[in-house]
Formats: structure tokens, C-alpha cells, sequence
């Protein structure tokens, strides 16, 4: 019941963030997305009408079942070549090397282990691959940082971890990090704003 709440508002609540800049980051960063692609986490598919004409086979890869059910509405209401899978981060269901790009936005604050998850994104990813991200992360102001631990079990009722030191994650992976930028999620929770953005290769 949980899940399927959370699923059916959550473009509802994300709906300011979008529209405040949010849309134009998603935007902005897919457009680097080439050849075969990945989404890990995909949830509604916010990011679908942002992947360029340069991705020739795009995976979206959704576990939840709730989600995947109106993913799969938007990838038909957009009338997107697209394969809706359902699959967890750590297990993905491709041999070695498969795609050129893999695409992990506000998903890596969610999944069970984040070790096992970006070892298995790189494990798919050709080499050279990317990952493209977008993630809220853990705060580096002391206080706010703090208060993110406090509200870490009421997240977690939707599976979110909003303290993750994910670009520390990121950085041990099997991946390199390109570029980073750090910024908020606009009109977001404090303890949700947060965030880093940016491009990691295998």
C-alpha cells in the first residue's frame, strides 16, 4: 500500500521541483546520452522525453511494480522506443559490456547497497562507458548533515536514505568521475536539497 501510494503521488510532489529547474538539470545532463542506454531506477520516467535522437536502444530498468506501471504509461503515451524491465540495480539482467551509457537520477539514495549497484552499472557498461547522474546527497554543513541522520528511518518508510555519501561512492567504483557539480534540488526539503550532478566513466 505504501509503495503504490508513494508511486501515485510522485510526480504530484516533484511537480514544483521540476518546474523550478529541476526539468532543465534532467534536460541538460541527458544530453549527453549516446548509443545504447540504461536508466537504473526509472521510475515515472521523468527523464523520457529528455533522451536525445543519439540513443539507439534505451532500457529502463524499474523494480517497483507501481512505477513501472505508469512508466510504461508514459513510454506509450510519448510514443518512446523504449523496453521497460523489471530489474534492480544489482542485478541486472545484461552480459558484460552492453551499453554505452547508463543514466542514475535521484535513484542511487534508494537502492539496498550502493557498492553492489555501481558495481553492477559498470560491470554493463562498455568500456569508456558513462554514467550520467543526478543525486541528492548527504550535506556537508555539519548541522543539516545531522539532521538528515534523524530522519533517515521516516525516509526509509519509501526506501530513501538522504544522508549517502554518494559521490564517495561513486569515487571507489569501478568508475573515474569526470566532472562534478554541486548544487540543491530546488523547492525541495531541506534535508532533501542537497546535490550533486555529473558524469562518471568506466
Amino acid at each position: 500500500m505504501r509503495r503504490r501510494l508513494f508511486a501515485a503521488l510522485y510526480d504530484t510532489v516533484n511537480k514544483g521541483s521540476e518546474a523550478a529547474g529541476m526539468r532543465e538539470e534532467r534536460r541538460q545532463l541527458l544530453a549527453g546520452t549516446e548509443g545504447a542506454t540504461i536508466e537504473i531506477g526509472a521510475g515515472t520516467g521523468l527523464n523520457l522525453e529528455h533522451y536525445p535522437e543519439a540513443v539507439t536502444r534505451l532500457v529502463l530498468a524499474e523494480p517497483d511494480r507501481h512505477m513501472r506501471r505508469r512508466l510504461g504509461r508514459r513510454v506509450d503515451a510519448l510514443d518512446r522506443a523504449a523496453e521497460v524491465i523489471d530489474a534492480p540495480a544489482g542485478q541486472l539482467p545484461f552480459p558484460d559490456a552492453t551499453f554505452d551509457t547508463a543514466v542514475a537520477t535521484l535513484v542511487l539514495c534508494s537502492v539496498p547497497n550502493q557498492e553492489v549497484a555501481l558495481a553492477e552499472i559498470a560491470r554493463v557498461l562498455k568500456p569508456n562507458g558513462r554514467l550520467l547522474f543526478i543525486e541528492h546527497v548527504r550535506s556537508g554543513e555539519p548541522k543539516l548533515a545531522k539532521q538528515q541522520d534523524r530522519l533517515r528511518p521516516l525516509y526509509n518508510l519509501v526506501g530513501c536514505n538522504p544522508n549517502r555519501e554518494t559521490l564517495a561512492a561513486i569515487e571507489a567504483s569501478a568508475l573515474r568521475v569526470e566532472s562534478v557539480r554541486h548544487g540543491e534540488v530546488p523547492k525541495a526539503p531541506r534535508v532533501e536539497r542537497p546535490m550533486i550532478i555529473g558524469t562518471a566513466r568506466r
